[in-house]
């Protein structure tokens, strides 16, 4: 395996791009499959990189390399020549690692700080599309509707497929900014009613609802619809709760 020796701080720049375009080190690994150790070594220049990893980041940026960024290639056995070397320092620094470790982190987490911050000041409509969409990676949308969308759950599922064979226009997930609020409730019909599905157990979601329903309710007409087993929940919703998906249809029909 070739390693390559970068001039001083070329290594580290590309590092911390990568770090910085992954969001934190932790989706970096997963993202170029080496370790958040080995990253941190790259960003604290500690050592040269391995030709196809450099390939790798080199990729995941959509850059290339000048000539004279390039200062040698090393032989396989590079590391064990300067390791014997090395040796008696390395037991000294021992402890050290971990330490710069902490510190590499503790950057990449002040700059995602900082990053959130001013993404929300300068472009909030673009900022929470993107965590969004971030969301539905990890939030197991694995129920499809006869649309093709991807949904939570079989709730969900359940009503697309009834607006749809009610031939009614609806959005899934819409983002819908209220005063300097921003929100993605679960239906968007026609432009002016809103539904949103829960099967949650608990009254900690009824109050989270109607939070949410305070400010939606200044533009759309708004729904919650539930089991009906669960209506003891969500009693300080009665005026919006649609028990069962017959009555989500009888509203529906009266809507036109």
């Amino acid at each position: 395996m070739t390693y390559i020796k970068l001039k001083k701080g070329k290594l580290s720049e590309m590092a911390s791009d990568a770090i910085k375009k992954a969001g934190s080190i932790r989706k970096l690994e997963v993202q170029l499959g080496v370790s958040k150790s080995m990253i941190c070594e790259w960003h604290l220049e500690k050592r040269s990189i391995k030709k196809d990893n450099l390939e790798k980041i080199l990729k995941y940026l959509k850059r290339s390399l000048e000539k004279t960024d390039i200062i040698k290639e090393l032989p396989d056995n590079w590391k064990q020549i300067k390791g014997g070397k090395n040796c008696v320092k390395s037991k000294k620094q021992k402890g050290t690692y971990e330490k710069q470790l902490r510190q590499c982190q503790k950057e990449s987490s002040k700059y995602m700080k900082y990053w959130h911050k001013r993404m929300k000041k300068e472009n909030p409509e673009k900022y929470y599309l993107m965590q969004y969409e971030k969301f539905k990676k990890i939030g197991g949308y694995k129920f499809l509707t006869e649309n093709n969308e991807r949904v939570r759950n079989k709730l969900e599922q359940e009503v697309a497929n009834i607006l749809k064979k009610m031939k009614v226009d609806y959005k899934y997930e819409p983002l819908i900014k209220i005063n300097d609020k921003y929100f993605f409730p679960d239906f968007l019909i026609n432009n002016k009613i809103i539904i949103e599905c829960t099967e949650w157990r608990g009254i900690d979601k009824a109050i989270k609802l109607k939070y949410k329903i305070s400010f939606l309710q200044k533009e759309y007409k708004i729904y919650v619809l539930i089991p009906k087993a669960l209506k003891r929940y969500y009693e300080i919703l009665n005026h919006h709760l649609l028990l069962g998906t017959d009555d989500l249809i009888k509203e529906l029909n009266k809507s036109g």
